[in-house]
């Protein structure tokens, strides 16, 4: 079995920002569940009520379904969490990376000079790209697609390679397997943790984990683009699958840039249901709550306390759309950083 480091980019030699924490606003109050007198513990901090809910998960690729488990936080606490695994197969593919010429592929983060942001990987882009001064047509019509090798920072965009110049486009390795363990009573922490590093932080309900910002185009030896599917998701160089944007409001951040050539062909479109559940084990909402009313008194973190689905006053996050004060991009749908506990030594997602 191969185990392999969480949340690798496109093996790109992009920056990235070290993860970090930020202390967290203590003014309000820290409960994040339903408070019931006769199951709550004396920690004010930590949930009595299960949040989470293994019955909303797709069973598609689901090896062994979620189980309560006993289970260390990553304050040395002890608590219970669920845990399953998923195997790293796809129930729908979708082009990214084009063929040729006047062919249509996904998306992708484009930071060069002309026309940057989130593109279409189209004839439009490889304009630009030639603006740029960079060159990814072939002679014959098609597009230089490159598979990336070698795993996270391992250097391999490199003079004559290749791959400058080109569309990034890994394959799929489907004898992967990944392991969720995710807190079932979640425990706000002391101090929050960005999301822009080298970790998963959260999970989507069709079982593929969340990355962070999407990775940009690398420049050191000439424009390589990482291609993502019309859904925001791709393999990572060494092969697991893993999305940079939140699939199920894509569509809504799609039009917001005016791109209207792709969009998110398997994943429901919801922005008032649980489409998902961040490593700490809160839930992860669209743009509104379940009552349809859009949230005004979000934290840093983009979450609040807000009555769900059972009237239960409960901690969720939201993905908004809207450029976060803690990421220096517009283009990204992602949560900027969560706040609570995770399982022991950020075991929250492991591939094998």
């Amino acid at each position: 079995m191969r185990i392999v480091n969480l949340i690798i980019l496109f093996g790109l030699a992009v920056q990235l920002i070290a993860c970090g924490s930020e202390d967290s606003d203590t003014s309000d109050s820290d409960v994040v569940a339903e408070t019931d007198s006769s199951t709550n513990t004396s920690d004010e901090n930590t949930t009595s009520v299960e949040v989470f809910d293994p019955n909303l998960f797709s069973s598609f690729s689901q090896i062994s379904p979620f189980e309560l488990v006993d289970c260390t936080l990553s304050n040395g606490e002890d608590s219970q969490c669920y845990t399953a695994v998923y195997e790293n197969v796809r129930e729908t593919r979708t082009v990214i990376c084009p063929e040729n010429v006047g062919e249509v592929g996904g998306l992708g983060i484009y930071d060069g000079t002309t026309n940057p942001g989130i593109r279409v990987l189209d004839d439009d882009l490889w304009a630009d790209f030639a603006t740029d001064g960079y060159d990814i047509i072939n002679d014959d019509g098609t597009i230089n697609i490159q598979v990336p090798e070698g795993g996270p920072g391992s250097g391999f965009i490199e003079a004559g390679s290749g791959i400058s110049g080109s569309c990034l486009d890994a394959e799929l390795d489907e004898t992967y397997q990944i392991t969720y363990t995710i807190p079932a009573y979640p425990t706000k922490a002391t101090s929050v943790a960005t999301t822009n590093s080298l970790e998963y932080w959260g999970l989507s309900l069709d079982g593929f984990p969340f990355a962070e910002k999407p990775p940009g185009a690398a420049s050191q030896v000439g424009v390589a683009i990482p291609g993502l599917d019309s859904c925001g998701g791709h393999p990572q160089p060494d092969g697991p699958y893993h999305y940079h944007l939140v699939p199920h409001v894509i569509d809504d951040l799609l039009a917001q840039n005016d791109i209207t050539k792709v969009v998110c062909e398997y994943i429901p479109q919801t922005d008032n249901t649980i489409l998902g559940y961040a490593r700490d084990g809160f839930a992860i909402y669209g743009t509104r709550d379940a009552d349809d009313t859009i949230p005004n008194d979000l934290d840093q973190c983009q979450g609040h306390t807000h009555s769900s689905d059972d009237d239960n006053e409960t901690y969720h996050y939201h993905i908004t759309n809207e450029l976060s004060p803690s990421t220096d991009t517009g283009y990204t749908n992602i949560l900027p950083c969560t706040v609570g506990e995770t399982a022991e030594n950020n075991g929250f997602a492991r591939y094998e």
